[in-house]
């Protein structure tokens, strides 16, 4: 989907399932001065807002996260630990010397904790960091390279051209390129695909946040390389474009000459947090690329609220029973064992939802054979509200139906009678 997404909600029409949607008016969307923007819920994947949301653009430190997940995950299964150590080989060591660049301070002998060098990488995007934790991981930088082309095809990412651990131009790379790639190759991949990055990212892993909300550290405390070393995010708190009506702690910058300004944001407020991503920031502005998230954040919050549809342990009307067959009763409830939400526009008065069901067992119908146990999945939902987005990154999600009872099997005089009675039901 490209161009510019607006949801303006209209009546819905009665539903044959759960109570309709009293319209809501939307504030017209911003006008977003970057080649690409896109906002979601990141839990759900809900699109909230996008523009050019599926062109595929260089992506420059922002694929920094995917180096990030994969090195925490490294952590999660046991293979890496906070405070193992590496040294840079010579490669990096040259790379690090090089002024123009994000780099922290390096000494060719000297070893480095993967604690500090992830912090290095998120806080700083120290591109020697991120590539020395690559060097850690998987040997190489191709090896690593490899690793995040395959995590992003499990994602169900298809665009994304991946040639770096760090974001960096191949320019920039001298010897560390990626075999067969071009000489001034650069990651790419559309505003979703980064967005469904980050939403893994925060999922996964929101400890991350920890890390990301940091305004600033100290690079090699207690040695003769000392470094104080500050965020690149502007819109912490405290810095230069922080928002005065929500709270943003996360989450990744990203420049280079062709990627322009770009940062993957995330903010909450009043307990609800969003995603956003933008692409190649215009403007003459210094901060132009937290100017335009701004826009974006601002927007979400000012006319969008999470409202949730169904309670945890609650019935969804349409699908409140089953049917037991050879049970000791008729039917069985059922109940979802999550709280159901979905965002939609402020002043919505939700009372009609559709839900799509898909079978797990039963059929449609929702007919069970006894004995049935308690919490048996019987299907899933995705609830559809007419007038709000119903487009999502990555997996629709779907919640389960399940039972709420357990219902064994009837005894076996109750069977005999059962079986009688539809013998002559079908007889006659």
């Amino acid at each position: 989907m490209t161009g510019l997404l607006l949801v303006t909600p209209v009546a819905v029409a009665t539903s044959a399932t759960q109570q309709g949607v009293q319209a809501a008016t939307a504030t017209s969307a911003p006008q977003v001065d970057a080649s690409a923007a896109i906002a979601i819920d990141p839990q759900s994947g809900q699109v909230l807002y996008e523009k050019n949301a599926d062109q595929v653009l260089p992506i420059a430190s922002m694929t920094k996260m995917i180096t990030a997940y994969i090195v925490l995950d490294q952590i999660k299964q046991g293979k890496l630990k906070w405070e193992q150590t590496t040294k840079p080989d010579a490669a990096i060591y040259k790379l690090s010397q090089d002024k123009e660049l994000t780099n922290v301070p390096l000494q060719a002998d000297k070893a480095y904790s993967v604690r500090e060098l992830y912090q290095a990488m998120l806080i700083a995007s120290a591109n020697d960091a991120a590539m020395m934790l690559a060097n850690l991981v998987a040997g190489s930088q191709k090896n690593f390279v490899d690793l995040m082309r395959q995590k992003v095809s499990q994602w169900g990412i298809k665009d994304a051209k991946l040639y770096s651990v760090s974001g960096l131009n191949n320019q920039y790379l001298t010897g560390e390129t990626y075999p067969g790639s071009a000489a001034d190759a650069e990651n790419e991949m559309s505003a979703s695909e980064v967005a469904i990055v980050a939403q893994h990212l925060l999922k996964t892993f929101p400890e991350v946040l920890e890390t990301t909300k940091q305004t600033a550290f100290t690079f090699g405390p207690k040695t003769i390389d000392e470094t104080k070393m500050a965020t690149w995010n502007l819109m912490l708190p405290g810095q230069n474009n922080a928002p005065k009506d929500y709270v943003v702690d996360g989450l990744k910058t990203g420049t280079t000459d062709k990627a322009g300004d770009c940062f993957t944001g995330t903010a909450t407020k009043d307990g609800q947090r969003i995603l956003t991503v933008v692409m190649h920031a215009n403007g003459s502005d210094k901060g132009r690329r937290f100017i335009e998230t701004n826009k974006v954040m601002q927007y979400v919050f000012d006319n969008w609220q999470q409202t949730q549809l169904v309670k945890k342990g609650a019935t969804i009307k349409p699908f409140a029973t089953a049917d037991v067959k050879y049970g000791r009763t008729k039917t069985v409830a059922l109940e979802t064992p999550q709280a159901i939400a979905m965002w939609v526009p402020k002043g919505t008065q939700v009372a009609n939802v559709d839900w799509d069901y898909q079978v797990v067992q039963g059929g449609q119908k929702r007919q069970l054979t006894a004995p049935v146990k308690k919490a048996a999945v019987i299907g899933k939902v995705t609830p559809k509200i007419a007038g709000v987005t119903n487009r999502y990154l990555g997996t629709t999600p779907q919640y389960t139906v399940q039972t709420k009872t357990a219902d064994p099997k009837a005894n076996v005089f109750v069977l005999i009678g059962t079986g009688v009675r539809e013998f002559f039901t079908n007889l006659f």
